[in-house]
C-alpha cells in the first residue's frame, strides 16, 4: 500500500530529515529530562524518531537511507534535505564518534561510502541529495569555541540551544548545570559565526508563574543579549519515571493546568517577532509517557484562540507562502520588506519578500559586525563584516532541476534578496566582503550562480 503524502512536511522549502545517536549519558542532570535505558536522554522508547532508530541500532547511513526511501514512497523531493541531529547532548560523544556519525549521515545521502568527513561533503556538493542545512541540538555550555570548530567542520548551518528559562534561580531548582551568562556566550558566539540560533523553551518550570514566564519570553525579544531566531515551545511536561515526576506526586511541583498554558502560549506568539520561527508548540513525547502537564498539540488551539482574541501570530512558520497556500488564505504580490535590529554586538538586518497580508515568500538574514568573522582568521582592515546567515524561499519544495508556476521557489526571489544584501552590505556599511555560512549542498549554487567561492567553512565574495 502506497504510503500518504504529508504536504505540511516540504511546505517550507526543504525536506527535514531527522537521524537518531546513540543512547548515551548527558552532562546535565536536569530533574525534567526523560531517562531511558534504551533511548537517548531527553527522548523516551516510543518517540517517532527513536523507533525508527532502534531499527537500525542508531547506524546513521542506515537511518538516513531509510528515510530517503520513505520520503520517495510518499512524492516528497529530496534534493534539498535539512539534516537535524537528535539524541542528548551530541557534542559531549566522544569526539571521534560524532565525526563518525556526521560521516555517515553525508554517505546516507550519497548513496557511497566515503574514507572521510571532507571527502563525504565534497560529493554532496553535487550529489543528488544534497544537505542544504544541518541541525545540531546542544546545551549552551556545551557551546564554546571548540565546539564550533566542530559544528563547522560538520557543514552545520542551525544550532538549538536548550535555554529553557532566563532564571539562574529556576536554573539552579531544576540543575541544568549552567546560567543565564552560559547563554548570553553560546548565542553571541554563534552569530558570530554565521549560524542561525533556535532557542529550547520551556514554561511551566519549577518555582515558575504564568506572569513570570511571559515577561521572560518579553525579555527574549527585548534584550539584545537574546533575540534568537527560532523558538521551539516546550511546555513542561512531567515525564514517567523522571525526578519531576516524584515532586509531581510528592505534591512539590503542579503544573499549569491546560487552560492556563493554552494562554500563556497564546500570549508569548502573540509577541513574538516577525524575524522568529516558531517550529514546535509541544515536546514529541507519546501521551502516554504524560503523567500531568499537557498531552495534545497546542497550534491549532492557539490559533483558534488567538482568532477569537482578534490577534495573530507573525512568526515565519505562520506566515510562509506555503502554510498560507495549503490552507485557502489569498495570497498577493511580493514586495521587499527590511527590519534592522541589534543583536550579540552587531546589527541585524531582516529582508524578506512579502505581499499586503504579510504573507512571507523568502527571507535573508544579514549581519553586520565589527570584528571579522573568528574561524576566516585575519582582520578586515577596519571595515564591516557582511555576514549572510540565512537565505530561504519558501514554498512547496521544487526539485533543482524544475520549475513551476505555482511554487514561490525558482522564480529569483533568493537572487533578489542576496543582491539587495550585497548592496547594504557594500553601500550601507562599507564591507569589502560577503560572508555565507552555507550548507555543504547549497556551496554549488552560491558558486554556479553568484560567483562566491570556498574559504574554510565559509562561502565568500569580494564586494568591492
Amino acid at each position: 500500500m502506497a504510503k500518504i503524502r504529508k504536504f505540511a512536511r516540504t511546505i517550507s522549502g526543504v525536506t527535514p530529515l531527522a537521524v537518531m545517536t546513540r543512547p548515551t549519558s548527558c552532562p546535565g542532570k536536569c530533574l525534567y529530562c526523560p531517562t531511558y535505558q534504551d533511548a537517548p536522554q531527553s527522548y523516551t522508547p516510543e518517540s517517532p524518531a527513536v523507533l525508527r532508530a532502534r531499527r537500525f541500532n542508531y547506524d546513521a547511513r542506515q537511518q538516513v537511507e531509510a528515510r530517503l526511501n520513505t520520503f520517495a514512497e510518499m512524492g516528497h523531493p529530496t534534493d534539498k534535505i535539512e539534516l537535524i541531529i537528535m539524541g542528548g547532548t551530541f557534542l559531549a560523544q566522544p569526539i571521534e564518534y560524532q565525526y563518525r556519525f556526521v560521516k555517515d549521515c553525508y554517505d546516507g545521502l550519497n548513496g557511497i561510502k566515503s574514507d572521510a568527513l571532507e571527502e563525504a561533503k565534497s560529493i554532496n556538493e553535487t550529489a543528488r541529495n544534497r544537505c542544504t542545512g544541518l541541525c545540531i541540538e546542544t546545551r549552551p555550555d556545551w557551546c564554546g569555541q571548540a565546539e564550533i570548530k566542530r559544528m563547522l567542520e560538520f557543514g552545520t548551518t542551525r544550532v538549538e540551544l536548550g535555554v529553557q528559562t532566563l532564571d539562574d534561580d529556576i536554573y539552579r531548582l531544576v540543575r541544568r548545570g549552567h546560567g543565564v551568562e552560559e547563554v548570553v556566550k553560546a548565542t553571541a558566539l554563534l552569530r558570530e559565526h554565521g549560524f542561525k540560533v533556535y532557542y529550547h523553551w520551556m514554561p511551566g518550570l519549577p518555582s515558575s508563574t504564568p506572569e513570570k514566564d511571559f515577561e521572560m519570553s518579553e525579555l527574549l525579544f527585548s534584550d539584545d543579549r537574546f533575540k534568537p531566531d527560532g523558538l521551539k515551545l516546550y511546555p513542561t511536561m512531567v515525564v514517567q519515571g523522571t525526578e519531576l515526576e516524584k515532586w509531581y506526586r510528592d505534591g512539590r511541583y503542579r503544573p499549569y493546568d491546560d487552560e492556563t498554558m493554552i494562554d500563556l502560549i497564546t500570549e508569548i506568539k502573540s509577541i513574538v517577532p516577525k524575524y522568529v520561527r516558531i517550529s514546535r508548540v509541544l515536546r514529541d513525547i507519546p501521551s502516554k509517557f504524560i503523567v500531568g502537564g499537557l498531552k495534545d498539540s497546542l497550534r491549532d488551539i492557539v490559533k483558534e484562540r488567538m482568532r477569537q482574541k482578534g490577534t495573530e501570530c507573525r512568526c515565519i512558520r505562520c506566515r510562509e507562502y506555503g502554510h498560507r497556500s495549503l490552507a485557502g488564505g489569498k495570497i498577493g504580490e511580493p514586495d521587499l520588506v527590511r527590519m534592522d535590529y541589534n543583536a550579540a554586538g552587531g546589527k541585524e538586518i531582516f529582508l524578506s519578500f512579502e505581499d499586503d497580508n504579510e504573507t512571507l515568500f523568502g527571507l535573508l538574514r544579514l549581519r553586520i559586525q565589527t570584528q571579522s568573522v573568528p574561524a576566516l582568521g585575519g582582520g578586515i582592515n577596519g571595515k564591516s563584516q557582511a555576514l549572510i546567515r540565512e537565505l530561504h524561499v519558501f514554498g512547496p519544495e521544487v526539485p533543482l532541476s524544475e520549475k513551476s508556476v505555482k511554487a514561490a521557489q525558482h522564480k529569483g526571489l533568493g537572487k533578489a534578496l542576496l543582491n539587495e544584501a550585497e548592496r547594504i552590505a557594500r553601500e550601507e556599511f562599507g564591507a569589502g566582503m560577503m560572508v555565507i555560512l552555507s550548507g555543504t549542498g547549497a556551496k554549488e549554487y552560491y558558486r554556479a550562480e553568484f560567483g562566491y567561492v570556498s574559504q574554510g567553512e565559509y562561502m565568500v565574495k569580494n564586494l568591492e
